[in-house]
């Protein structure tokens, strides 16, 4: 019996951890010293509140109720601005300039094609300056390095304005058209935020409501006319909750540590990145929790300090111990 029992333990374990591999991703990916690596960026870029969240009522020695609740809502942007870095060298101030302003141009007969509409399309000048190299002199008994200038490098933004996040792979390729290939950033926008903060706000406090009403079970009675309350908005960006990792599983070298002279050469491991959304579990209440797709995340935190009515307070009693040794309560006036 004992031996059957410790057999199905073990295939539960097999189990569980073929299920956790499933859904885990490679950027959990780690095996051993010896035959893997693994890196993980683990900057915490968390939207935290100010006390915590899901954090149970407290009472403290002054007789009063703190209630804490976290609210965390999930946002599509319905507006987008893709920022691109271009730079041109050239011989000339002439020819750098006129390579430029064909490349640019390239981009946005490209971006007429898939119907971006002009007035979203602007360019903003970074800088232009001359290149240097160094030329050597000679000299009888000495050599000397002198900078002369051998061209010009200008660096200019353009910046994409669309609306639908999927036209963005569409907007790249234009861009690679063009020879443009550094996507600086994407930045979201969300014209009602102020709205959704509202509902947000509204729904959280509602949340306090039920969750005090529900200290009554235990007997206690909230003064809702005497009570202190601090919020706290904080909204994070797609931008900030991209994390990177490397992945990799070393070969075994075992079958060719017999040879002499034998070199090995490392391939190339390349960094890989994925959007992580900020945790649920630091929330009472999450709306729109299902995403495919990176978004913009407005969380709420609301504390609210509530006091015990006077007939619910604990009652400090006194007692004194009689010369005859009684405990009696006393109760000063």
């Amino acid at each position: 019996m004992k031996k059957t029992l410790f057999t199905i333990l073990v295939l539960a374990l097999i189990c569980q951890s073929h299920l956790n591999a499933q859904v885990s991703g490679n950027s959990q990916y780690a095996a051993s010293p010896a035959s893997a690596n693994y890196l993980y960026n683990s900057q915490q870029n968390y939207a935290t509140t100010s006390r915590g969240a899901t954090t149970a009522a407290m009472i403290t020695s002054n007789n009063d109720i703190t209630v804490d609740v976290n609210g965390l809502m999930n946002i599509l942007a319905d507006n987008y601005v893709a920022v691109f870095n271009v730079v041109q060298v050239g011989e000339t101030t002439e020819q750098t300039d006129e390579f430029m302003r064909n490349r640019i141009q390239r981009f946005k007969d490209e971006l007429k094609k898939i119907n971006v509409d002009a007035a979203g399309i602007k360019t903003d000048m970074l800088s232009f300056v001359p290149k240097y190299e160094f030329q050597a002199e000679n000299r009888v008994f000495s050599k000397t390095y002198n900078e002369v200038p051998t061209g010009f490098e200008m660096q200019k933004n353009i910046s994409v304005h669309f609306k639908n996040s999927e036209e963005l792979d569409a907007i790249v390729s234009a861009a690679a058209v063009a020879e443009i290939y550094d996507l600086a950033k994407v930045d979201y926008f969300i014209p009602n935020l102020q709205n959704l903060r509202d509902s947000l706000r509204n729904k959280c406090l509602q949340y306090v409501k039920t969750k005090s009403k529900s200290y009554e079970v235990l007997g206690l009675k909230l003064d809702t006319l005497r009570k202190v309350m601090e919020d706290n908005f904080i909204t994070t960006y797609p931008q900030t909750r991209y994390f990177s990792y490397r992945a990799f599983s070393r070969p075994s070298l075992g079958s060719i540590k017999k040879k002499s002279q034998v070199t090995t050469n490392d391939a190339t491991q390349v960094n890989s990145k994925f959007y992580n959304q900020v945790d649920y579990d630091r929330y009472d209440l999450v709306i729109n929790p299902l995403i495919t797709e990176p978004v913009v995340q407005l969380s709420y935190s609301v504390s609210v300090k509530y006091f015990l009515k006077e007939e619910e307070k604990p009652k400090n009693n006194y007692y004194i111990l009689t010369p005859n040794g009684e405990v009696k309560v006393f109760n000063p006036k």
